[in-house]
């Protein structure tokens, strides 16, 4: 079976094996063998870095498909030379992990995840440091494709018209509520809309995990 993928997360098992995390464009996100990879001599390893856009074979293993025949198509250097950008990357790698299903394939998802490391890379390249605006943009995208983009417009409760800047959010309830909702005592949380951390919110919502790398946007951003 042969497949494109993007690298997501790797972790080392045995001597010299390495479990790789990755989202295929044929598979969706799936975990694969890398044997040999932490060897000295290995080919392979540079291939299987992430956010390496690479090129494999997959063959059947005992638990895991094992990666053959791997061939690098994008290193994405100019991310991993910037570290606002490598922030970046970092949090669509750990959103892919911590939100999508295993072997659910999803064409609109493939070609998000390719052109968000392809713009990074091109931003990076072209002299680009302040990737803030990107980033909340590619996450309300992000959202919408997987389908947990919230309606903010409306009352998730009582279906009234929201408005006005600032508005309550339920983390629980996935949506916005109004004030009269609010007021009447459902827990929710005080959000300004067009603010990145709405983003945030529903990210980590959704996974019911905190997302480290929003934290090393934060801090190499102040």
């Amino acid at each position: 079976m042969r497949t494109r993928a993007i690298i997501i997360k790797k972790q080392p098992v045995k001597e010299h094996d390495q479990l790789i995390s990755c989202y295929t464009e044929e598979f969706g996100k799936l975990t694969a063998m890398a044997k040999g990879s932490l060897k000295k001599e290995s080919i392979q390893a540079m291939h299987v870095d992430l956010f390496n856009l690479v090129d494999f074979d997959l063959v059947s293993g005992r638990a895991t498909p094992i990666i053959a025949g791997a061939q690098l198509e994008n290193g994405h250097g100019f991310i991993k030379s910037n570290l606002n950008a490598l922030a970046a990357a970092y949090f669509f790698l750990e959103a892919i992990d911590k939100i999508v299903f295993d072997n659910e394939k999803d064409p609109l998802l493939w070609r998000f995840i390719e052109n968000v490391f392809r713009l990074l890379d091109k931003k990076v390249k072209e002299g680009e440091n302040d990737f803030s605006e990107f980033i909340h943009e590619k996450q309300a995208e992000l959202l919408k494709i997987m389908g947990y983009a919230p309606n903010l417009s409306e009352c998730c409760l009582c279906l009234s018209p929201t408005s006005g800047n600032h508005r309550a959010y339920s983390q629980d309830l996935g949506g916005a509520l109004c004030s009269d909702c609010f007021l009447s005592g459902q827990k929710g949380i005080f959000i300004k809309m067009n603010d990145s951390s709405v983003s945030e919110i529903i990210f980590q919502g959704i996974a019911e995990k905190k997302f480290d790398s929003l934290n090393l946007i934060k801090a190499v951003t102040i």
